[in-house]
């Protein structure tokens, strides 16, 4: 069943024309459009995102010629007057505006002036009060794979390198351009009207009844009461950088659903692209990192450990900072495993909060509406979100290394 396309009224053969213009540098006349669904239910809680393909003729060519076409993906306001509005008040467009427009065209310069031509985001063609309009990957042949699923050692190892590369070149950008960063210089996270802190809220409280219900997690109960307590405070210092650190500008929200994948034909992963750049902010790598491992990677991974994931990063970054001619000291695989470890935090909240939507099997459940509300219905839905075996079995993996018992990680 195809997802529904938001409502949106305001779109009209003269708005492509406007965009079209903007993005070709031409006259164009529009013949006609279509728009659809640019994810699935689930997948994203901030914005409306559709997908529009456009059938237009340059001015300047002949009247009968066919018309070309052009797929976008548009990112505009949710249909949801309320959560719109928290959306608003968290600034989510301005960020990523922030992010697509100065940001990334300064770390491609810096980039192409050392001869390298790496792809962090989809192209960035138009922006105006209403949407945030880019290239649509899917034409380049990028895709979501099985996200409940998650990612297993060969996704992981292509984008813990490319988020690396990323890091290091924010970082030099900023010794560079100081300025350019300031609007993300602290994340929007500890604003009073979030509406992710009654999110996190809820969903520990739905992980507190698993513990409850579950007799394997059952010695994490009081663990989980404790930390509900203060979890939005100690949360919030998650996002705190540290000025004599090494800081990066962070993604915001490094897991699966905001990275599309680029497949050879034997099926082997060729590239990603990292999407979403609502929540960015500039601090300490740990925070991308931490979010990435613990959201996104497979069970399978997740119990082995992230060791050498971790140390991949560090290579990764350090030789990415040499390349881009850094003038600082170079973190090494101890500064980045204390970290880290620093981030245990946000490393819980990640497996309590974050995962459980991502890994349902009912996608249609897991809406704003259902996580954020009170009603029965999204009581129920939540139930149904944290009651996954596949959900449990992630607790039962991570909370022995997160949970602190008695003093003590239990494991």
């Amino acid at each position: 069943m195809a997802e529904p396309v938001p409502e949106l009224t305001w779109i009209s053969t003269d708005y492509f024309v406007r965009v079209l213009e903007a993005y070709l540098h031409a006259d164009v006349t529009v013949q006609r459009y279509e728009l659809a669904a640019g994810c699935a239910g689930g997948q994203n809680f901030m914005s409306a995102i559709v997908r529009a393909t456009v059938h237009y003729t340059l001015g300047s060519a002949p009247e009968a010629t066919r018309p070309d076409s052009v797929s976008l993906i548009l990112k505009t306001k949710l249909s949801n007057a309320e959560l719109a509005q928290d959306a608003d008040l968290l600034n989510v467009f301005g960020i990523e505006k922030c992010v697509y427009g100065p940001v990334l065209k300064g770390v491609r310069e810096l980039l192409t002036s050392f001869g390298d031509c790496t792809q962090f985001a989809p192209r960035f063609i138009y922006e105006d009060d209403r949407a945030l309009v880019l290239e649509d990957l899917a034409v380049k042949g990028f895709r979501q794979p099985d996200r409940t699923a998650r990612l297993d050692l060969a996704h992981l190892r292509v984008i813990v390198k490319k988020l690396a590369k990323f890091h290091a070149a924010t970082a030099v950008l900023e010794r560079k351009n100081r300025e350019l960063f300031s609007p993300l210089a602290n994340s929007m996270f500890t604003s009073e009207d979030n509406p992710v802190h009654l999110f996190y809220a809820n969903a520990i409280q739905h992980c507190i009844e698993q513990t409850e219900r579950v007799p394997q997690l059952a010695q994490y109960s009081r663990f989980l009461r404790e930390f509900l307590q203060s979890a939005i405070e100690r949360e919030s210092k998650s996002y705190e950088r540290s000025t004599a650190g090494f800081n990066v500008l962070n993604h915001g929200d490094m897991w699966l659903n905001n990275l599309l994948w680029k497949y050879d034909s034997e099926g082997s992963v060729e590239d990603v692209i990292m999407v979403d750049y609502q929540e960015s902010f500039f601090g300490s790598p740990a925070f991308d990192l931490t979010h990435l491992l613990h959201s996104s990677a497979n069970t399978a991974i997740q119990r082995a450990g992230f060791d050498e994931l971790l140390q991949l990063y560090t290579d990764e970054l350090r030789d990415a900072l040499r390349q881009f001619k850094y003038d600082g000291p170079l973190p090494d695989l101890a500064y980045m495993q204390a970290e880290v470890t620093a981030k245990r935090d946000h490393a819980l909240i990640v497996t309590t909060c974050i995962v459980p939507p991502l890994i349902t099997k009912e996608t249609e459940l897991a809406t704003p509406e259902n996580m954020l509300g009170d009603d029965e219905q999204a009581v129920r839905a939540r139930q149904l979100i944290f009651s996954n075996p596949a959900f449990i079995e992630v607790l039962e993996v991570l909370l022995p290394r997160l949970a602190i018992v008695d003093g003590a990680a239990s494991g």
